[in-house]
């Protein structure tokens, strides 16, 4: 048989991971997205199925929107077939991106989503932000364009947002929209028509804390406002405005500003935002404001110890995990943003506890408060790793200083603490 009989005998058949994303339809399975547009960020998910591929049949494409900032911030896919090293990826992915969110997912439709990406893909634009890498994989969701009415606007954007049953939550999420810039979100907090920026000689900012305390009627002495609500001028319906005073510390640049405010609900919707006042602090009044105690335990991992890792304990699946030189940090969140709903409101009081892992086995965990750091401990005591830790010491300090030790050059925490516990030098 002669060679051109041998080739003409075959027939080349592309095989499954000759596949690409664009040689299918992409059909809609379904789309969610988290409830934390009031912190200023989102996290949307969304699932395709890939109709006329044989091997290549599921994309799972995931988003990071930041509405103050950074805009169409991060852009992650997995395109596979659903095997078990995907779901695992998946995971992965998810609890990367949404876990310091402290929210839940809520269902979203193919035009929901579709319009959520084309609107912040527009503001990057609008912007000048650049857009995340793999542009070819979300390019389709872009067209055709997508315009919501009014209603489905509104709808939309109660998804995003979670369910306000308090007046301090509601105070401190309008607070930061506005002190952020973030006005479209602050107006979803009012009724009415409400000026929200009163400070528009200031940047955008971080609101690092915010006090509320209630604001008295000075005429009656009672935080009551009452007004017709009806026709009936002689014995009609009202309702019961009430009033709050406000003192926020803001952050931008590396400069720290007090602002005094006032601001009046209808319930659980802001109709009054007004200045009282506003002045600059210095870095170190402002760490006095914001000061906490901090609780941490230090023990070693033995030689044999397996590398620490997002899936060493339950905790650190959801972590935020970021390098620095003398170890790996992994910061837990909790799991829902209740702080919101303090009368007290402070930045950081979403983060749950730390897992600081040195490159000499020796591991830091560390909290603001007992309850948590006991949380960690359980943590920790419940996972793989438990069979190889080594307990050395349990400290409670008056000012945080973890990150202090972090930023030093020290590489053992005993020795750091051994040093900030002597008196100064005469």
């Amino acid at each position: 048989m002669s060679y051109q009989d041998i080739r003409s005998t075959f027939k080349v058949i592309n095989g499954g991971l000759a596949e690409t994303l664009e040689d299918s339809p992409k059909e809609f399975v379904s789309a969610s997205i988290t409830d934390t547009r009031l912190m200023g960020v989102v996290s949307m998910c969304v699932h395709w199925k890939l109709t006329e591929n044989t091997y290549l049949t599921d994309l799972q494409q995931f988003f990071y929107f930041d509405a103050e900032e950074s805009g169409f911030e991060t852009y992650r896919s997995v395109l596979g077939n659903g095997s078990a090293q995907e779901v695992q990826e998946i995971e992965d992915i998810e609890n990367c991106m949404m876990g310091g969110l402290g929210g839940k997912r809520v269902s979203l439709n193919e035009r929901e989503a579709r319009y959520m990406l084309q609107s912040y893909v527009d503001l990057n634009l609008k912007s000048n932000l650049p857009l995340p890498d793999d542009y070819e994989e979300y390019e389709f969701m872009l067209s055709p364009r997508i315009k919501l009415t009014e209603a489905e606007e509104y709808i939309l954007m109660c998804k995003q947002c979670p369910r306000l049953d308090s007046p301090y939550q509601v105070i401190n999420y309008f607070i930061m929209r506005c002190v952020g810039k973030d006005f479209g979100a602050a107006k979803f907090l009012t009724k009415g028509y409400v000026r929200t920026d009163i400070f528009p000689n200031h940047k955008g900012a971080t609101l690092l804390r915010n006090v509320i305390e209630e604001a008295p009627d000075a005429v009656s002495g009672t935080n009551t406002d009452y007004h017709v609500t009806d026709n009936d001028r002689d014995f009609g319906t009202f309702n019961t405005f009430r009033s709050y005073m406000c003192e926020s510390l803001i952050e931008y640049d590396s400069r720290y500003f007090l602002l005094i405010t006032q601001i009046s609900l209808d319930h659980l919707k802001v109709v009054r935002y007004e200045k009282v006042s506003e002045f600059q602090v210095s870095a170190a009044e402002a760490s006095m404001m914001t000061s906490r105690p901090e609780f941490i335990t230090v023990a070693d991992l033995v030689p044999s110890a397996p590398e620490f890792d997002r899936h060493t304990t339950q905790f650190t699946r959801k972590a935020m995990i970021s390098d620095y030189a003398s170890g790996k940090l992994f910061m837990i969140f909790q799991p829902h943003n209740d702080h919101v709903k303090n009368s007290t409101y402070l930045l950081n009081d979403d983060v749950l506890g730390i897992y600081f892992v040195l490159e000499d086995n020796q591991l830091i965990l560390a909290s603001y408060n007992i309850k948590d750091i006991r949380k960690l401990e359980l943590d920790l005591a419940e996972s793989s790793m438990a069979p190889f830790i080594v307990p050395v010491s349990k400290y409670e300090f008056k000012d945080p200083v973890l990150f202090d030790f972090i930023n030093s050059s020290f590489d053992d925490f005993e020795d750091f603490v051994a040093t900030i516990a002597k008196p100064p030098e005469e």
